[in-house]
């Protein structure tokens, strides 16, 4: 079989989407599958056209309409792959719904307030072409997978959409406490947004009893400054250390040696990576129970409800006042992972789908 991957990324860019791409490919080769990648950000119309014309099968990993046209018109069967929430509407707040109750909440949700300025109530246009143009690739598409279950569930198509997680490398010598930093660590790393719950974190911090701990912050982004300002409020500066962008390396690095990672998002997160890599180094997390985080992190790892900081500050002082135990869920995370997040069973799952 011939496979033709596609995606919408530069070839500086860092991605959950490209990860998961370089994960597969060598075990799609070694299977006696002849793979080509192609950046449809990147390479022309005619390139396209070309490999189109080559594969068997395309794998595409983004919802690009006029890429799925061209598959369509060249005979070739598309097996999609989607790695982000699929309706606005999902962002911060999700329930089951038929497809039909989502499309109807989607367009009442996007729809302008009356207050609105002229050009914001225009760009209601723009979200309902852009909600046309993922509906209109989804139909060309003759599989479905998505990056979680959650993510799977959450599109409320008529037709299956199968969970096809991100495969994570898992070669990680056993911890001890004595790889954990001392004073012990917690870590949080992701963008810095309102989104992203950082604000809610540092709240925590401010709850526990413990004076002997440290809290990483690794990342950039809009919120910053109000982070900072929100730490100087809290009075809690000798606690909070923000690191800024760190390569992949130094990440591990940090979240190995860490007492917990924190991932306190507030919205639905379509599968939360953050979870994995922090199995992957044996360090346990403690999530909020939002969209596809609580899969990532499997049942060994602490979980609050969205916005609980006080129920996450509990969780924080529960693994400072016993660091084996937070080992301990650390370790069965790792096993989880290591038996559900292979890069053989990504590219067992997908070679049933492209079938």
């Amino acid at each position: 079989m011939k496979l033709l991957i596609q995606h919408t990324h530069r070839p500086d860019e860092i991605a959950g989407v490209v990860t998961y791409i370089d994960a597969i490919v060598p075990g799609l080769n070694a299977n006696g599958v002849e793979t080509k990648v192609l950046s449809t950000q990147t390479e022309s119309i005619i390139s396209w056209i070309s490999e189109i014309f080559w594969a068997d099968v395309v794998h595409m990993n983004s919802n690009h309409l006029g890429f799925a046209l061209l598959c369509k018109l060249l005979g070739k069967k598309i097996v999609i792959k989607y790695h982000y929430l699929f309706y606005i509407s999902t962002h911060f707040h999700y329930e089951k719904m038929t497809f039909w109750q989502r499309f109807k909440f989607e367009l009442i949700q996007t729809l302008p307030k009356s207050n609105y300025p002229l050009k914001w109530k225009l760009h209601t246009f723009v979200k309902w072409a852009r909600l046309a143009t993922r509906l209109g690739t989804a139909l060309l598409s003759d599989r479905h997978a998505a990056c979680s279950q959650f993510l799977a569930e959450s599109h409320s198509f008529p037709w299956k959409v199968e969970a096809l997680n991100y495969p994570i490398a898992s070669a990680s010598d056993k911890k001890t406490l004595a790889d954990l930093d001392q004073p012990y660590t917690f870590t949080y790393v992701g963008r810095l947004s309102p989104d992203k719950g950082v604000d809610l974190l540092l709240r925590a911090t401010k709850l526990i009893e413990a004076e002997n701990f440290k809290v990483n912050i690794i990342g950039s982004g809009q919120d910053l400054e109000r982070l900072t300002e929100l730490v100087k409020e809290l009075q809690i500066q000798d606690r909070v250390e923000f690191l800024g962008r760190r390569s992949g390396k130094e990440v591990l690095e940090i979240v190995r040696s860490s007492l917990a990672l924190i991932a306190p998002s507030r919205w639905q997160e379509p599968a939360g990576y953050v979870a994995l890599e922090a199995s992957s180094v044996r360090t346990c997390s403690i999530v909020a129970r939002v969209g596809g985080l609580p899969e990532m992190a499997g049942e060994s790892n602490l979980l609050f409800e969205r916005e609980d900081y006080k129920t996450l500050a509990q969780h924080m002082q529960t693994c400072l006042d016993n660091p084996s135990q937070a080992l301990e869920r650390g370790e069965l995370a790792h096993q989880y992972i290591s038996e559900q997040f292979t890069s053989e069973k990504a590219v067992r799952e997908l070679l049933e789908l492209c079938r």
